[in-house]
C-alpha cells in the first residue's frame, strides 16, 4: 500500500540523494508544513517543527517497498513523524517525514525555509521566470533597471503550475501561480546579482508578499532547471487586477509566451473580470 511523503532537502528534485524517488508518484511539488529547517551537523537540512514556521518541499506518493526503504533512512538521525502538509489543489495532507531529535545538532537557519533556494540564491547569474507584470519592461525601465534585464532567454513552460491572481492588494488583484497540474507559462531571463535584489524589493518578500522559490521551465525544448520565481505567501480568493497591472501582462506576453496561452490570458480577464485589454498597435 502506497504512503504519502513530505521531503525538503536533497530527496528533493535536484538534490543529490533525488534518485530514490525518481520512479515515484509526485503529488506536489509546492507543500509545506509546519517546521523550521536547518542545516545539520552533518549539513543535510533537518525539520523542526514550530508552529509558527512554514517549510517548503515536495509531496510523494510512495510505493511500499520504497516507503519501508524511507522510513529505514529517516531513522538513522532525527525521528519518523506524520505530519499535516498543505498542498494547493489538494489541500491538507497526512505525510511521514523527517524531524529532528533531541540529539540533532542544528548548526544554521536555512533561509525563507527551502532548502533549494538557499543552496541556490547566491549563483552570480541565475535564471528568472517571470508569469506575470515582469513580463513587461515598462516599470524596468522607470525604475531604471531595464538594463538588468535585457538577456531574454524566450517565452517558458513550466509544469504543474498556473497564473491566476490570488494576491490581494489595495487597487486589486495580483498575479499568482498555484498548482494545479495544469501547463503555466511566463517569460525566461538570464540575470545577475543586482536583479535578483531588484526583484526581491519589488515582490516585497522581505514584507511577506511573495516567497522565493525554484521552478523547472523549458523554453524551445530546452530545460532550464532551478530556476528562481516568485509564489504569494497568503493566497487569496482572486480580485480583478487594475487595468494598468492587466495591461503589462498581456504586453509583456504578447509575441513571447505561445498564441494560445496569450489568448488565454487574455479570455481569463474577460470571463472573470469583465476586463478588456487593448494594446496600442504602433
Amino acid at each position: 500500500m502506497s504512503e504519502l511523503f513530505f521531503v525538503y532537502g536533497t530527496l528533493r528534485k535536484h538534490g543529490s540523494r533525488d534518485a530514490i524517488l525518481k520512479d515515484e508518484q509526485l503529488v506536489a511539488s509546492q507543500a509545506w508544513t509546519k517546521g523550521k529547517l536547518f542545516l545539520a551537523g552533518n549539513l543535510d537540512p533537518i525539520l523542526k517543527i514550530e508552529e509558527d514556521e512554514r517549510s517548503y518541499g515536495e509531496l510523494y506518493e510512495v510505493s511500499s517497498q520504497k516507503s519501508e526503504e524511507l522510513k529505514k533512512l529517516f531513522s538513522l538521525s532525527g525521528d519518523l513523524m506524520k505530519i499535516t502538509v498543505i498542498t494547493d489543489h489538494l489541500g491538507e495532507q497526512t505525510a511521514y517525514t523527517h524531524i529532528a531529535d533531541h540529539q540533532t545538532e542544528l548548526k544554521e537557519e536555512i533561509r525563507f525555509n527551502d532548502w533549494l533556494i538557499h543552496m541556490e540564491m547566491d549563483r552570480p547569474i541565475q535564471y528568472y521566470f517571470a508569469y506575470g507584470s515582469c513580463m513587461d519592461d515598462e516599470r524596468f525601465r522607470l525604475a531604471k533597471v531595464d538594463h538588468l534585464f535585457l538577456n531574454k532567454i524566450g517565452g517558458g513552460k513550466v509544469d504543474r503550475l498556473e497564473m491566476n491572481y490570488s494576491l490581494s492588494v489595495h487597487d486589486g488583484g495580483r498575479a499568482n501561480i498555484i498548482e494545479t497540474g495544469g501547463q503555466g507559462e511566463g517569460v525566461l531571463y538570464k540575470v545577475n546579482q543586482n536583479a535578483v535584489e531588484y526583484l526581491f524589493k519589488r515582490e516585497g518578500v522581505d514584507s511577506g508578499m511573495y516567497r522565493p522559490a525554484m521552478v523547472d521551465v523549458t523554453v524551445d525544448g530546452i530545460h532550464y532547471h532551478k530556476c528562481i520565481t516568485f509564489i504569494v505567501l497568503d493566497p487569496v480568493d482572486e480580485a480583478a487586477p487594475p487595468l494598468h497591472y492587466a495591461t503589462e501582462i498581456i504586453r509583456g506576453s504578447k509575441g513571447v509566451v505561445s498564441d494560445e496561452y496569450h489568448s488565454k490570458l487574455m479570455n481569463d480577464l474577460m470571463k472573470k473580470f469583465n476586463l478588456e485589454i487593448k494594446l496600442d498597435k504602433s
